[in-house]
């Protein structure tokens, strides 16, 4: 591809007209100049694009245009695999000063699947703008080393700010070790909720069933996002020592409607439906779900009953 064409699609994609869909009864971009110059350059492939990204870069002002071009770089990389675009986005990373931009080429190296060189990113996981900070935290996505699990660990110990910790533990749940146990476990008696879901889901991941009382402890959490993902924790890890608990849980959740549905039942049932026939708790309490509780189920929670508890 030349490089009028690539320009041409970076104009495409600067133009977000706005169509009133009859269908939908609203507006959206569908269809639109810019619409179909993203779906064209979402297939893009060939590294031998790069080197004519590269010198348009440096020829072209207009930031929104750099961006685009960065979306470009960081499609390949992720579409071809090859390294050679997380190494442009890293050389670029070193030469742009503004947040937009910085922001903009972290996102693209969230989506490769090896960045050459963590350190590059780990600087940036301090920057005073929360904006690059943040995105910085979620391009160590695509770092799987221990420099980059180092950073997040040295971060969720020593930052203050929460979005920044729950930000870092969801990263740690993805590319973290059971070396990262130890200092998850102190989150879960932050002051702010979203720190102590978040490092509950890192624990799920990184976590095995010796940390079990850790999870059941969670299910009395005050926040209802940490008493979902301590179930989470229970069904992936949870043996026969979790089973009234989650029982109590499951007649707490219907004892009246809820006005927010959560996957909080379904987990829960899934993880009894394990122990079935060696724990008579359990039949008794879906005969009462199913004689009593219907009205209050969400339609998805009724279903898998019937699914599974025809019996009763």
């Amino acid at each position: 591809m030349k490089d009028d064409e690539i320009l041409y699609l970076v104009e495409q994609m600067s133009d977000e007209e706005y169509l009133y869909h009859e269908e939908l009864k609203c507006y959206t971009n569908e269809g639109s100049p810019s619409d179909l110059a993203y779906a064209r350059v979402r297939q893009f492939r060939d590294v031998n694009m790069l080197p004519i990204l590269n010198t348009l870069l440096d020829k072209v002002k207009q930031a929104e245009q750099k961006k685009h071009l960065y979306f470009m770089i960081g499609t390949i990389g992720m579409n071809s695999g090859d390294v050679r675009a997380g190494m442009l986005l890293l050389e670029k990373l070193e030469q742009e000063t503004k947040p937009s931009l910085l922001e903009s080429i972290l996102e693209e190296l969230v989506k490769q699947q090896c960045i050459p060189d963590t350190e590059r990113i780990v600087k940036y996981i301090d920057d005073s703008r929360s904006s690059v900070r943040e995105a910085a935290i979620r391009a160590l996505r695509a770092c799987r080393d221990e420099i980059a699990e180092d950073a997040l660990i040295r971060l969720i110990t020593t930052s203050s700010n929460s979005f920044d910790i729950m930000s870092a533990n969801f990263v740690l749940a993805t590319i973290g070790t059971e070396r990262a146990v130890p200092y998850l476990i102190p989150l879960l008696d932050h002051s702010r909720g979203d720190a102590r879901h978040s490092a509950l889901a890192a624990l799920s991941e990184l976590g095995n069933g010796s940390d079990l009382s850790i999870f059941l402890h969670g299910l009395k959490d005050r926040s209802s996002k940490v008493r979902e993902y301590a179930l989470v924790a229970i069904e992936r890890h949870g043996d026969e020592a979790a089973i009234e608990p989650v029982i109590k849980r499951v007649q707490t959740l219907l004892k009246r409607m809820r006005q927010i549905k959560t996957d909080e039942v379904l987990i829960a049932l899934r993880f009894l439906h394990r122990y079935q026939h060696s724990h008579q708790a359990i039949p008794k309490l879906f005969h009462w779900i199913i004689q009593t509780k219907r009205e209050v189920l969400f339609d998805e929670e009724w279903q898998w009953i019937e699914d599974h508890f025809t019996c009763y």
